[in-house]
């Protein structure tokens, strides 16, 4: 989207429709469960701006009820082995997903992360992630300042993109803004916990001596301060 996208708020219906950008098969690329088969469920619409944010989450017009979700993620489980759900988006709180986090988790029996900038918070979310905290993931990127105070206690995994001379030599993580190029602004880091922290190198794409250098900087910082570094595997292997 490259910062073009709409702006929208949060919505809190009853969840048992969602606006949905697409729903796929693939290798889950990123942070813990890298290397992992995973079916993919792209939530539509994002209440932040990233100037640099490469994928589309708006362009869809579906909203399918949790009935024609599940008839879809089923198809897909049938044709690759793996029991990884991956809500992402846009930004997947700002729409109500515990209902269908009820059923993947409970009735299917699957493991579901949820991929988030951490800004929002869904008031049912917390008792979920309490009684099935082995069946759930939140792998929080930060994109502002601060976290939502009620989803940092569940956050599993935090993931930092990494920019070639955009980090603080303290701790190697972001301090410009993702929503106004060239503003100064100390991403939000982690809460006090034994929650790994990814870093991984941003991608411009058609810009290798850029991405080079997010490279080099990303793996470096990891050395530097016992981060894990993730290298995105699902574009390396040219998957959606």
């Amino acid at each position: 989207m490259l910062g073009n996208n709409q702006i929208l708020p949060q919505q809190i219906t009853d969840g048992k429709s969602l606006w949905v950008q697409e729903i796929f098969p693939t290798i889950q690329g990123e942070g813990p469960f890298a290397g992992h088969p995973a079916v993919f469920i792209r939530l539509a619409g994002c209440n932040l701006r990233c100037f640099w944010c490469d994928t589309d989450f708006e362009s869809s017009q579906w909203q399918p009820s949790l009935d024609e979700i599940d008839e879809v993620v089923s198809q897909l489980l049938s044709q690759i082995k793996t029991n990884l759900i991956v809500l992402t988006g846009g930004e997947p709180l700002r729409q109500n997903i515990v209902p269908l986090l009820k059923h993947l988790i409970t009735l299917r029996n699957l493991h579901v992360q949820i991929e988030t900038a951490g800004t929002l918070w869904l008031p049912e979310l917390g008792d979920l992630c309490r009684s099935h905290r082995s069946a759930l993931s939140i792998i929080c990127s930060p994109k502002t300042g601060k976290i939502n105070p009620q989803l940092a206690p569940f956050i599993t995994a935090w993931k930092y993109i990494i920019r070639h001379g955009e980090t603080d030599p303290n701790d190697g993580l972001p301090v410009m803004s993702t929503q106004s190029s060239g503003t100064p602004l100390q991403l939000a880091r982690p809460s006090p916990s034994d929650a790994p922290i990814y870093v991984q190198p941003l991608d411009e794409q058609g810009n290798e001596n850029h991405n080079s250098k997010h490279m080099q900087a990303a793996a470096k910082i990891a050395m530097q301060f016992g981060y894990k570094l993730s290298v995105q595997i699902h574009k390396i292997a040219r998957l959606p």
